[in-house]
């Protein structure tokens, strides 16, 4: 049975203890500043939405997608989201989750041309 969550700060919290292993080698590259220079925030609550990554300064979006994100359903989540989150000035750019275990390289790259 799913949980229903409320209030999306304390879901927020539940999906930084419940990390992916994708989530999780996503955020030991980006916390500290460590590749972009840029301070990265951890399942950052904007209005009713989680972002994965999010640089206030950059005002940049990073997400990872895992496989409920690929489906025709999840992709028009996505697309609504990520059009709401360009109106508040945000740049959305997302990964699967593969692409970070696997080509991390490539994804650092891009994160740091942002």
């Amino acid at each position: 049975m799913a949980m229903e969550w409320q209030d999306p700060h304390e879901f927020a919290k539940h999906l930084k203890r419940a990390a992916t292993p994708a989530g999780f080698l996503m955020w030991q590259l980006l916390r500290n500043r460590q590749r972009c220079g840029a301070k990265f925030r951890r399942e950052y609550v904007k209005e009713t939405y989680i972002l994965d990554f999010y640089c206030p300064e950059a005002k940049l979006c990073i997400e990872c997608d895992g496989l409920p994100h690929l489906t025709p359903e999840g992709i028009a989540k996505d697309r609504k989201r990520t059009a709401w989150l360009n109106t508040q000035g945000i740049e959305v750019i997302r990964f699967t989750s593969r692409e970070i275990e696997q080509d991390t390289q490539r994804v650092l790259h891009d994160v740091g041309s942002w």
